[in-house]
């Protein structure tokens, strides 16, 4: 469970760094994003220098490693359209409702057993995601479905995408990690060239905290999809609803909001669905 614990700290910390930058403007944004990649880049070659080489990463070119190149940085632009014209409210949903895609495509795409069990532990999670959002989704304000929805499908998509990268047995999943932070940066590199504004330097100091804690998160993530294999829907909820109970409470104690009865319904909802799952997963339930 330590890859998931760290990878989900590692999450945590990384949107309490952009909650706490609270950059609106594109050039600084996509300064930080680029500044981020190349930072994960170097620290994985650092790390792994002896397993990435031009035996592994030919075997981890695949269409998947440039659709997350893709993806990853372009959600971003995604996520701060959606900030500007819906507000954080809710893109805060959307991005946490997000999970329901790869959690419905690991009974397709990875043949993972339904049983009740998990059902009962699935919709527990739901509603717990429900409740604690739900205040947030009453609130009136601007409402762009497009980028909303992008921020949906986006952050669904690269989950079920780094899940099939990190269990194919026929990729070096450190490699394709390497390699995804190479389109990343090409990708966000070029975004930076086209947006206008000018180049902040506190905010490359930024990217180089972020590319820490960015790594850290991505490669934990791939590392407990691998350890849970047979069962994907544990790290999916698991994170998402450990990001949500983490922010709840860094929102309590650091960004003094409130908590409401619906919010504390749900955080304790999703306490049980995850230990609901974790028994599952070991066999008990």
């Amino acid at each position: 469970m330590y890859a998931l614990l760290l990878s989900l700290i590692s999450s945590l910390f990384v949107g309490f760094f952009i909650k706490f930058l609270k950059i609106k403007e594109i050039k600084k944004l996509f300064i930080v994003v680029f500044i981020n990649y190349v930072v994960a880049l170097i620290v994985c070659l650092m790390l792994f220098n002896d397993v990435i080489n031009q035996s592994t990463l030919n075997k981890s070119l695949s269409p998947i490693a440039i659709s997350l190149g893709i993806l990853m940085p372009s959600i971003f632009y995604f996520l701060n359209k959606s900030l500007n014209k819906s507000g954080l409210a809710k893109t805060d949903i959307f991005q946490r409702l997000s999970l329901i895609i790869p959690v419905i495509l690991s009974f397709w795409l990875f043949h993972e057993i339904f049983t009740w069990s998990k059902f009962a532990a699935i919709a527990l999670a739901f509603i717990s995601i429900v409740l604690l959002l739900y205040k947030k989704s009453t609130k009136d304000g601007n409402f762009n479905t497009f980028y909303l929805i992008a921020v949906f499908i986006g952050y669904g998509t690269v989950d079920t995408l780094f899940k099939i990268l990190a269990t194919n047995k026929n990729i070096p999943y450190i490699a394709a990690l390497f390699l995804v932070f190479i389109f990343c940066a090409i990708v966000s590199g070029l975004y930076l060239f086209l947006s206008r504004g000018k180049i902040h330097k506190k905010f490359i100091f930024y990217g180089l905290v972020l590319g820490i804690l960015n790594f850290s998160n991505i490669y934990f993530y791939m590392k407990a999809h691998k350890i849970f294999s047979d069962s994907p829907t544990l790290v999916f909820i698991t994170m998402n609803l450990g990001v949500i109970i983490g922010g709840s409470l860094i929102g309590k104690f650091y960004f003094k909001e409130k908590l409401t009865k619906n919010a504390v319904a749900g955080i304790v909802l999703a306490v049980i669905s995850v230990i609901l799952l974790a028994l599952i997963q070991i066999d008990i339930l």
